[in-house]
């Protein structure tokens, strides 16, 4: 990946792998609607054959319904805490460096003598802005990227599994 003086990777460079995350983000809800759907029409049909035998409501599949719905609320409210604070870390920076931007441009056309001196004032203003800005507004929607596929990840993991599992159980 091609990166600035800075270190850090080309905006564009950036902007594509976030837009590839967000595109495997949303596939993926895709395929949990799928897995879903499939585990819910296996599930219909046990808790419907089980109604002919009430012993076989003690299916440890029907537990598993409950539990793990809660495993992963759990796991995805762990995902969404740990990523808040880099989300936060990145808005933070992005409004801080408009707010300093505005610091330099207010400063620096108040020492201003002449049109010219307000043009490069405000060239310089500019070209630091788009460099800092962009970054941190990089930052923050990488950020939320972030956020937004841990937070799916682990209901996706759950609702797969038992798609796959319930298959083959079936048959």
């Amino acid at each position: 990946m091609a990166t600035n003086g800075n270190g850090n990777s080309h905006p564009t460079d950036r902007l594509m792998a976030v837009a590839g995350q967000m595109a495997k983000t949303g596939m993926r809800g895709n395929e949990m609607g799928v897995a879903a759907a499939q585990t819910i029409g296996y599930r219909t049909a046990m808790m419907a054959a089980a109604m002919s035998n009430p012993i076989d409501f003690a299916n440890p599949e029907f537990i598993r319904m409950g539990s793990e719905k809660v495993e992963a609320a759990v796991e995805a409210f762990h995902a969404v805490a740990t990523g808040i604070g880099e989300f936060g870390q990145a808005w933070f920076t992005m409004v801080t460096k408009q707010t300093q931007a505005a610091a330099v441009t207010i400063g620096g056309l108040a020492t201003c003598k002449n049109p010219v001196e307000i043009v490069d004032v405000q060239q310089r203003l500019l070209a630091d802005a788009m460099d800092a800005g962009i970054h941190a507004n990089l930052r923050l929607i990488e950020a939320t990227a972030a956020l937004t596929a841990a937070s799916l990840m682990p209901a996706y993991r759950k609702v797969r599994a038992n798609a796959r599992r319930l298959a083959r159980a079936q048959g």
